[in-house]
């Protein structure tokens, strides 16, 4: 029986030192450093792997010591930054942006961030400028942002749809017919389509009498929408005395307006009305009815009317002062389009002394 009590005293004994044993290994894991790097301790061992520690994600190679900047653990790259952490989200590294998930695995491919997309290349570059991906051409900004809508590149417009896919063909945009080319530009002057003449103004829209109709329809931010049915410039509005359409000063024509001379321009035509000529043919025979300020008078290299109204157009701002001084102010008007949005800006202004 003693020998019995003996046995589970040091049984029990032995229990005690392995616990203590098991807490120890626990309390002595940390980190070490030599020549070669750092490594985290695991009691007599060392951490191989994936290791959470405080909270962070660090990478042990086989060897124990931990390991920086990229890494691939057989199933994905990861970056750890210098102090080994690994980094989630948007890495930098030298002068080129990756992006990583969650999990820290870098991503390539097309990568939503929020609500915006990027491309990032096979070796998980972000890419900036045109990428064509699937046949199709994106265009993703400095910040390698992909755009939709219009796209300013080096002064040339393209368009594209709210997937971000470069258009080309004859389109609508917001109610207004425009011809991009094969490449996506957008094209102005005199453009043949199908064996027919269009004309298109400097600001890309089709103006005149013939309006090729589009084939697909778009709002300005590239969403899809139903075409207007509106291009058909043959219901132009009708001003008394001249045959002349008017419209407000959001609009745009490509025809620069000139004075004849400076008195030349206006002959008065009665009841309250004059007549303005230009130069070269191009504003020709125009009844300004004079009480009407700052409205646009446009048509084109022909002098027919052309019914043009909305944003994306040239204009010309006329203000009228002829109870004063008998003079008419036509100024140029420009819409400016960018990044930052929309502007508009005086580059030309005539004053046209009534005869």
């Amino acid at each position: 029986m003693k020998n019995l009590k003996l046995r589970k005293i040091v049984a029990a004994a032995l229990t005690v030192a392995a616990i203590s044993t098991v807490s120890s290994v626990g309390a002595s894991a940390a980190w070490k450093q030599n020549s070669t790097g750092w490594w985290n301790t695991e009691g007599d061992s060392y951490s191989t792997g994936w290791r959470s520690i405080g909270n962070t994600w660090y990478y042990f190679d086989s060897t124990g010591y931990m390991k920086t900047g990229w890494i691939n653990d057989g199933s994905a790259w990861y970056f750890a930054d210098a102090s080994g952490a690994m980094k989630t989200g948007w890495v930098l590294d030298g002068s080129t942006w990756y992006y990583t998930n969650a999990s820290g695995a870098m991503k390539t491919g097309w990568v939503l961030d929020g609500s915006t997309w990027y491309y990032t290349n096979a070796s998980g570059a972000m890419q900036t400028g045109w990428i064509n991906y699937n046949g199709n051409w994106y265009f993703t900004a400095s910040n390698g942002a992909m755009k939709t809508g219009w796209v300013n590149d080096n002064g040339t417009w393209y368009f594209t749809s709210a997937s971000g896919a470069m258009q080309t063909g004859v389109i609508e945009i917001d109610g207004k017919v425009y011809y991009l080319a094969a490449n996506g530009a957008m094209q102005t002057g005199q453009v043949t389509i199908n064996g027919v003449v269009y004309t298109f103004a400097a600001s890309g829209e089709a103006i005149g009498d013939n309006i090729p109709t589009p084939d697909k329809a778009f709002s300005s931010s590239g969403v899809n929408v139903t075409p207007s049915n509106n291009n058909n410039n043959n219901n132009n509005s009708k001003s008394n005395g001249g045959g002349s359409s008017h419209h407000k000063s959001d609009s745009k024509s490509g025809y620069p307006i000139k004075p004849v001379d400076g008195y030349d321009v206006l002959t008065y035509l009665g009841n309250n009305k004059y007549s303005a000529h230009a130069t070269n043919g191009i504003f020709k025979f125009k009844v300004i009815p004079t009480k009407s300020n700052s409205e646009l008078f446009v048509t084109n290299s022909e002098g027919n009317d052309v019914n043009i109204t909305g944003d994306n157009k040239y204009g010309y701002s006329i203000d009228t002062n002829y109870a004063s001084d008998k003079t008419i102010t036509i100024k140029e008007v420009v819409r400016q389009f960018d990044e930052s949005g929309l502007s508009y800006k005086v580059v030309n202004e005539y004053t046209l002394i009534i005869k």
